[in-house]
């Protein structure tokens, strides 16, 4: 199939098939979690998040990130330095482990003290002690990732994906019902998960490394000093700006999660319930919002090494090709999921979580949708072009912007201004990289927002009107089937409408 022809496109696909498998593993896996940690003990267990994402961006973000980018520039037809890709995965994994073991002895060692004095919560302080453990399976998987991501191969990244989604989901399926024990040790377990997760992921990852090694005739020649050749200083120069930049911005999110319990405790909520409603948010709301993003995701990571070789080649057309498609799918994709998070949302809260506040906040965060998942792509396309200070500048005064609003109005509104100032904040991301890259996008307003979106508000209350009759009048049938139904009919649809007025075409899948 022609379809194929394309790597950035059969890489998209097989990435998306893959992040829409785990999470649909994952949402199952958080309602699991609601249930037997309850929305509390929920939000203590995301405590821990904050930490790791630090931490991962220390020894692994940066690193991957770089190793993709520069095995990217390294295979493109310029490339007149003949860096082995091989020769980079070495020298990244190498780096990054060695952060990874010192990380692990100090989040270890210091646990108590990051609890009580970071996270401002005494009891994360085991679930730090177990997460630490994960890093140095963590860190030679994320390298190897970045090789592959480089080499435009999708296929070993997506199918760790799945296999460590699968680990850590099983393992805390089974620990959970042969010993049946109190909501706090189901959270020590669900931490472990997590590790079990990884450590799975490591082995298929490393695995499937040496057999395709072994098969492509990799010898130990060919692999070299690494320390004598320049890829190591390229790659450390270019992991250590990386990193500073995504630990700058990985410091702010923490910041921002750790700080909204306490918040929420200056706008009158106790301290039980603030814990709720961080857990109702990150645990139960979010992962709906961010499911779609399961596309934009991986057409990031496969947009960035594919538009760094462009830059290398210096294929404007290549460039300007990826920038107009990534704007439009991710448009169309961001429209319909506002549909089905505003009518539904309150209903997908009730059904899924038993939760109306989540599906109030569902309902409210729909309108992020085309804006998160179009900065995705953007961020990604201009750190292939090598601008990583641009967009270092423009995600620090988004997330400036949504700190004030959790510091300042927070106190004073509640929830709702924070959800306010995510709305805002994306907003102000998105515009400002879409203004830079102005110049790549080739526009047209009628198929890509007047016609989509003047469909879905039709379709959207049609749909209402059959999904209350399916419910009201079709005996027997609960509401969790309808709602898929209605759903379904939606994006289907939807689909058969955009190919039908030309909004989007077989041939731009084929080029």
């Amino acid at each position: 199939m022609k379809l194929f022809q394309s790597k950035l496109i059969k890489g998209t696909i097989i990435l998306t098939v893959a992040g829409i498998i785990t999470r649909i593993i994952g949402f199952f896996y958080r309602i699991f979690l609601a249930d037997v940690l309850g929305s509390e003990l929920l939000g203590i267990y995301q405590l821990i998040f904050p930490v790791y994402g630090i931490c991962f961006t220390v020894y692994g973000a940066g690193i991957q990130t770089a190793i993709s980018q520069i095995t990217g520039t390294a295979t493109s037809r310029k490339n007149t330095e003949h860096i082995s890709p091989v020769r980079i995965l070495i020298a990244g994994t190498a780096l990054s482990l060695s952060l990874a073991l010192l990380l692990s002895v100090l989040v270890y060692s210091n646990s108590g003290w990051i609890a009580e004095n970071i996270i401002l919560e005494k009891s994360c302080s085991p679930y730090l002690q177990i997460m630490a453990v994960l890093f140095p399976f963590c860190s030679v998987s994320a390298c190897i990732a970045g090789y592959y991501y480089g080499i435009q191969n999708a296929s070993v990244p997506a199918s760790s994906q799945i296999i460590e989604q699968l680990s850590r989901v099983l393992f805390v399926f089974l620990m959970c019902s042969l010993a049946s024990s109190g909501k706090e040790y189901n959270a020590i377990i669900a931490t472990w998960g997590i590790v079990a997760g990884e450590i799975g992921g490591f082995i298929f990852s490393v695995i499937r490394l040496f057999v395709s090694l072994k098969q492509a005739g990799h010898t130990r020649r060919s692999t070299g000093t690494i320390k004598k050749h320049p890829v190591f200083k390229t790659l450390l120069t270019l992991s250590a700006m990386l990193t500073t930049t995504k630990l700058v911005v990985s410091l702010l999110h923490s910041a921002e999660a750790i700080f909204i319990p306490a918040a929420l405790q200056k706008s009158g909520c106790s301290t039980s319930d603030a814990l709720s409603i961080y857990g109702i948010l990150s645990g139960m709301a979010m992962p709906f919002i961010l499911f779609p993003s399961a596309i934009s995701n991986a057409f990031a990571v496969m947009l960035l090494p594919s538009i760094a070789q462009a830059q290398a080649e210096n294929d404007t057309n290549k460039i300007s090709r990826s920038v107009t498609f990534a704007t439009k799918y991710n448009l169309l994709i961001g429209w319909v999921c506002i549909c089905i998070f505003i009518i539904y949302g309150n209903d997908i809260g009730v059904l899924f979580f038993h939760n109306e506040t989540a599906g109030s906040f569902i309902a409210i965060l729909s309108w992020l949708c085309p804006f998160l998942y179009l900065s995705t792509a953007f961020t990604s396309i201009i750190n292939g072009m090598g601008h990583t200070h641009l967009t270092f500048v423009i995600t620090v005064l988004s997330l400036v912007i949504k700190i004030y609003f959790l510091i300042a109005l927070v106190p004073v509104y509640g929830i709702k201004a924070y959800l306010n100032g995510m709305l805002a904040s994306q907003t102000i991301m998105t515009v400002m990289e879409g203004f830079y890259l102005r110049k790549y996008i080739i526009p047209d307003s009628l198929h890509w927002i007047v016609l989509p979106c003047l469909f879905l508000l039709f379709t959207g209350f049609v749909s209402g009107r059959i999904y209350n009759t399916i419910v009201d009048f079709v005996p027997g049938i609960s509401q969790m089937p309808a709602l898929f139904l209605v759903c379904i009919i939606i994006l289907v649809s939807y689909i058969i409408f955009l190919f039908a007025t030309n909004c989007i075409t077989k041939f731009e899948f084929t080029n």
